[in-house]
Parts: C-alpha cells; sequence; structure tokens
C-alpha cells in the first residue's frame, strides 16, 4: 500500500524548485530541529521522493547553506544602522542581527553544522569593521573586537536563556551557601531576571565600551 504524501503548506501541487524545498525544510527544522532534517523528510513535507529533490540540491549541506542564505538575505533586507556615533552603530547592528537570528533559532546548529557562512552574512561584518576602524581601533584589534562581539551574539543566541543557573545552583544548596559563596549571597536576592535581549544589549554595550579609545 502505498504511502499517502503530506498535503501541508509544503506540499501545495506546483512545479518543484530549490526555493519550494528549501521552504520545505525550513518548516522541517522549525518544528523538528537541524538534526532531524534530512532529504527523505523534505520530501515527505512537500509529498514528492526523496530522488526528485536531487536535482534542485546536491545533499543535506545545501539545504542548510539555502536555510543560511534565506537568513542572510532576511537581514540584508533591513537598511543598516547609520548615524554619526559608530559605537552606537555597532550595538545598534549587533542588536538588529541579533533579532533576525533569535526569531530562527535553528541558524546557530546550521551555522554549526556547514561550517559556511553565506556571502550575504558580509555586509554586516563589513559595517561593522568600518565602524571599529572608524573609532581609531588598529587592524589587529578590530579583528578581535569583531571577533568577541560576535562570539557574544552567537553565545547569547546559544545560552541566554541559561542566565539563571549560577544563581540557581546557589540557591538549591540552601543556608550554607551563604558562608561558602559570599559574593553571591549578596546578589541572590536582588539580582533581576533579565531578559535575553536585554542581556544582549548590555553585554554588546559594555563590550564596545571596553574595546573602544576612551575620549
Amino acid at each position: 500500500m502505498a504511502t499517502k504524501r503530506r498535503s501541508g503548506p509544503a506540499g501545495r501541487a506546483g512545479p518543484l524548485s530549490r526555493a519550494r524545498i528549501i521552504a520545505a525544510a525550513q518548516q522541517l527544522v522549525e518544528r523538528d530541529g537541524v538534526e532531524r532534517l534530512t532529504m527523505r523528510g523534505v520530501a515527505d513535507e512537500i509529498g514528492t521522493s526523496p530522488m526528485s529533490l536531487y536535482r534542485h540540491v546536491a545533499d543535506k549541506r545545501s539545504l542548510l547553506i539555502g536555510l543560511l542564505e534565506n537568513v542572510a538575505e532576511e537581514i540584508a533586507r533591513q537598511p543598516l544602522p547609520t548615524g554619526s556615533d559608530p559605537r552606537q552603530r555597532i550595538i545598534d547592528t549587533l542588536t538588529q542581527t541579533y533579532d533576525v537570528l533569535a526569531a530562527n533559532p535553528w541558524t546557530v546548529q546550521a551555522l554549526l553544522a556547514v561550517q559556511e557562512l553565506p556571502p550575504g552574512a558580509l555586509p554586516i561584518s563589513e559595517h561593522l569593521v568600518e565602524a571599529l576602524r572608524e573609532t581609531g581601533l588598529d587592524d589587529a584589534t578590530a579583528v578581535v573586537a569583531h571577533a568577541a562581539m560576535w562570539h557574544f551574539v552567537w553565545g547569547q543566541l546559544t545560552f541566554g536563556h541559561l542566565d539563571e543557573l549560577t544563581l540557581t545552583a546557589f540557591r538549591r544548596q540552601g543556608s550554607a551557601a551563604g558562608t561558602a559563596y559570599t559574593q553571591l549571597a549578596k546578589i541572590a536576592g536582588t539580582a533581576p531576571i533579565v531578559a535575553p535581549r536585554e542581556a544582549l544589549v548590555s553585554g554588546v554595550t559594555a563590550l564596545v565600551n571596553g574595546f573602544l579609545p576612551r575620549d
């Protein structure tokens, strides 16, 4: 007995194309995660055979690169921040980029899987390095600052929801923890719960102020 094909949005009738395949792949990773992405799964999502996909995409890696290209295009559709203050341009650019990536949380896993940035991501780095150099940083320091800021953004996307783990572990220790960890005890009762985006903005601002020359 033949398996019934899906007939959802990605499986609607129409000619098969790379764009349609990538759209189906995105539906799948949003629902099941990058680790569950397969050519067969995408074919089932569309309602076709796996072999028919290979005329448009080579393999899972090609699917992931296509997904990352779509995110880069989404970021590129937003005008890059402008203004006379390069510090604020850096903060605004990273925050704007974070917002798009946070809306596509699978991006981190896709990037780790392919170890490749799509060309559409380069204008963001060009914009950041230009602003970093405008502040007076030399080339070597600009490279380090650029890397540190991206590390922070990717780290916040991946682990931002774990910010409370240290204080949670402290509180679970009970009353004895207050004596053993005096500094944690001082902040445990008053430390605010910071939303990931707020933590991103605060952290990026601190990084910018730490790297860039003081006025």
